[in-house]
């Protein structure tokens, strides 16, 4: 994609659509952004080590979030992908 070429984005203008299912699902764990941090970069060995700062910026829909992301935010969020994706049945 060339440089300055504006982002696909939802209806109410967020970059990501995961992000509110992101906050939902470590609500409904009783898990701290902080806390799912460190659970993403356990899973990771430390390759993926966010900071809360990312976590809410994927909550709040104004990060991009790649698909091999998604797919470790599932596991540790013990939820399906399509879920995180799409929503309906996980």
């Amino acid at each position: 994609m060339p440089r300055g070429t504006p982002r696909l984005r939802t209806s109410d203008n967020k970059i990501n659509q995961i992000g509110a299912r992101v906050k939902q699902r470590r609500e409904e764990l009783k898990v701290k952004q902080d806390e799912l941090c460190a659970r993403l970069a356990d899973l990771t060995k430390g390759e993926w080590s966010p900071g809360w700062q990312d976590i809410s910026r994927i909550e709040h829909g104004v990060r991009i979030v790649s698909d091999l992301e998604i797919l470790v935010l599932a596991e540790v969020l013990e939820c399906g992908a399509c879920w995180l994706l799409a929503g309906g049945p996980s």
